[in-house]
């Protein structure tokens, strides 16, 4: 017999294997609740072969226009919040598709690098924005410690089959006085959107996320924060923002309203609730040693 195509992994928050069901599917896909720390995330799910094999056919000649038009207004807003605390130096991109990011990033004052799976995204990276491109993942890299200046990981840490270990490497090449800038969907927006009523109105279907899509993970704030602490960072700002503009007309129109409702609401809370579409966290090296997993 064959390699399973599915596997079973603990929280990677805890390390333990205590959860509830809180979706599934009409197959073996799950998503569930870990009894200790409340991280959602895919249980079983597909064996880590199968989510890179997923991965580098994510950027394709079909869907360019979602790397770039789709996400430009997001990605200037979130490199402006960058520069506001780094003018210049080393940058890392990680799932850095098409290189759309790069665009507000001058090579006079940056030193451009990026990492994705996808060849195709990889290929137009390197040749539109002059930037280091590697194919693969930040671990298959030979990056030396404190390298960095800034390291980007927008949209893309949910696709982590082991997102703590992913953030510990990344806290290893980020220099000391470094800054880790992550974009995640919205945890309340997600459980609104990706199923159920508001979905069936918007895309003619009861479940648009989980298991539909290769998402292993949705962090609520506290998970996020949670994970960053145990790896060795500090959550220093966070933005609320929007989802990417592929719509038109109407759906267009409402996607700017919930835009605006949404920051309102953070700001008049105090970033106490949110209901943004994608939350963007600044975060720093935290003084204290990165525990190793399981600690």
């Amino acid at each position: 017999m064959g390699e399973p195509e599915l596997e079973y992994v603990r929280c990677n928050l805890c390390q333990q294997d205590e959860t509830q069901i809180f979706l599934s599917g009409s197959g073996p896909l799950k998503f569930v609740r870990c009894r200790h720390d409340a991280l959602l995330y895919m249980n079983p799910r597909p064996r880590m072969e199968r989510v890179r094999q997923f991965h580098t056919q994510f950027v394709r000649a079909s869907n360019l226009d979602y790397f770039s038009g789709h996400r430009r207004d997001v990605l200037r807003r979130e490199a402006n919040a960058i520069k506001a605390i780094k003018q210049g130096g080393t940058l890392l991109d990680v799932g850095c598709a098409t290189g759309t990011l790069f665009e507000n990033f001058s090579s006079r004052t940056w030193q451009l690098y990026g990492v994705d799976t996808s060849s195709v995204g990889v290929d137009l990276a390197q040749k539109n924005h002059k930037a280091q491109v590697f194919c693969g993942t930040v671990r298959e890299t030979t990056y030396p410690s404190n390298f960095f200046d800034v390291i980007t990981l927008l949209d893309t840490l949910y696709y982590c089959p082991d997102p703590y270990s992913e953030l510990v490497e990344l806290r290893r090449i980020l220099k000391d006085d470094g800054t880790l800038a992550i974009e995640i969907p919205g945890y309340k927006y997600s459980l609104i959107r990706d199923k159920g009523l508001v979905c069936w109105l918007l895309d003619r279907t009861w479940i648009r996320g989980f298991m539909r899509t290769r998402h292993l993970y949705y962090f609520s704030p506290r998970c996020l924060r949670l994970l960053l602490e145990k790896a060795g960072f500090k959550v220093v700002r966070v933005l609320p923002e929007q989802a990417s503009l592929g719509r038109t007309g109407l759906l267009r129109f409402l996607n700017e309203l919930h835009f605006a409702l949404a920051r309102a609401l953070f700001w008049l809370t105090k970033g106490g609730l949110s209901i943004a579409a994608k939350e963007f966290y600044l975060a720093v090296k935290h003084d204290c040693t990165a525990k190793t997993v399981g600690s």
